[in-house]
């Protein structure tokens, strides 16, 4: 009786201590995630992997060093590795997060299979239909890897929609409707991405393309002349109904208005005060356009906002505080700024709490 005691204790203890052993080793995996994410988040790449390929000697199955360990390759573009990877774990997960095939899409696209790319992204969205990130990284492929502008366009514009703050999406949102030569539409996504990001030097580039958006057709060519030139498809699209993101009338009067600036009315006011008068101007012509008979993603998405915006008062602070990133060269700018401040957040927490349509 004492030898079979013994050998049932001997038996538990080998039992404990077994699970105790486990306990550890995933104690120790989770810890080599964690110090693997903290050393990928200082750019060192490699240790990062060791730590995920350490974590995963441990633990096969830890789907979160899995991940981690695809996602560093891309970064090192080691796309091959990364792709074979999130194909297991799509295969392994019956409930694969978004942020797999999202890094799997990467790492295709990476290898120079951007149609394989796209499949995946749809994979991704029909399990997630409201995923940003899936959504903007199906209109990168579009545009950069397949060069489909329109495709890219409407991935990006659902990108925008499920992020309404997100700078990446709303910039190349803005880029593309310019590439697609609509310029009022570009004019509102830049002034949405400036709003959030008002300074740096992508605020710098997008207040560049801002102006030179917003001056297009108007050139003075004299003293007293001035010259206007409609771009075709402006002046082809003014009686045309039907057609959706139309605002070749809204465009033409902006074309008209910009050769009042070289008025001798408007001639004494600075560069700031005909910026925010050509705000003013635009949004009041879009709403006498009346945005809810309208069709198309800006017409319904941004141009409600914008007359909102005007209505509570709020354009003024816009049009300056977007111009945040050329203060410190205009003292105007930042002298109103340092004196309006009140009502830039006033702004803000307006637009904090603007409910944007899905």
């Amino acid at each position: 009786m004492r030898k079979l005691s013994f050998t049932l204790a001997l038996l538990l203890g080998l039992s404990v201590a077994s699970h105790t052993g486990l306990a550890q080793g995933v104690a120790s995996a989770k810890t080599l995630v964690k110090e693997g994410i903290a050393l990928y988040d200082q750019g060192n790449y490699q240790e990062a992997i060791r730590r995920y390929e350490q974590a995963i000697k441990l633990e096969p199955g830890n789907y979160t060093a899995r991940y981690e360990l695809a996602m560093t390759y891309n970064t090192l573009g080691q796309h091959k590795e990364s792709a074979a990877l999130c194909k297991e774990l799509l295969k392994d997960d019956p409930e694969p997060s978004a942020a797999v095939y999202g890094t799997y899409g990467n790492a295709l696209d990476g290898l120079k299979k951007p149609k394989d790319a796209v499949k995946i992204y749809q994979e991704g969205l029909k399990r997630y239909p409201d995923d940003g990130s899936l959504y903007f990284n199906l209109g990168v492929t579009q545009a950069s890897s397949l060069e489909q502008p329109a495709e890219a366009m409407a991935s990006m514009q659902q990108a925008v929609r499920c992020r309404p703050e997100h700078t990446n999406s709303l910039n190349a949102v803005s880029l593309l409707t310019l590439q697609l030569d609509n310029r009022v539409p570009a004019l509102l996504e830049m002034l949405r991405l400036l709003q959030l990001e008002p300074t740096g030097k992508r605020a710098e580039a997008t207040i560049a393309r801002f102006d030179n958006a917003l001056g297009l057709g108007v050139k003075k060519t004299g003293d007293k002349a001035v010259t206007i030139n409609l771009s075709s498809n402006v002046v082809g699209n003014v009686s045309k109904e039907n057609i959706p993101d139309n605002f070749a009338g809204p465009d033409m009067l902006l074309t008209m208005s910009g050769a009042l600036d070289h008025s001798k009315e408007n001639s004494k006011k600075t560069a700031p005060v005909l910026f925010a008068d050509k705000l003013a101007l635009l949004v009041s012509v879009l709403e006498e356009n009346h945005p809810e008979k309208q069709t198309g993603f800006a017409w319904q998405y941004f141009v409600p906002y914008f007359v909102e915006m005007k209505k509570q008062g709020h354009l003024p602070a816009l049009a300056y505080s977007v111009q945040a990133s050329r203060a410190e060269a205009t003292p105007e700018i930042r002298e109103w700024l340092a004196a309006h401040a009140a009502e830039v957040q006033a702004l803000n927490k307006w637009s904090a709490a603007y409910i944007w349509p899905k």
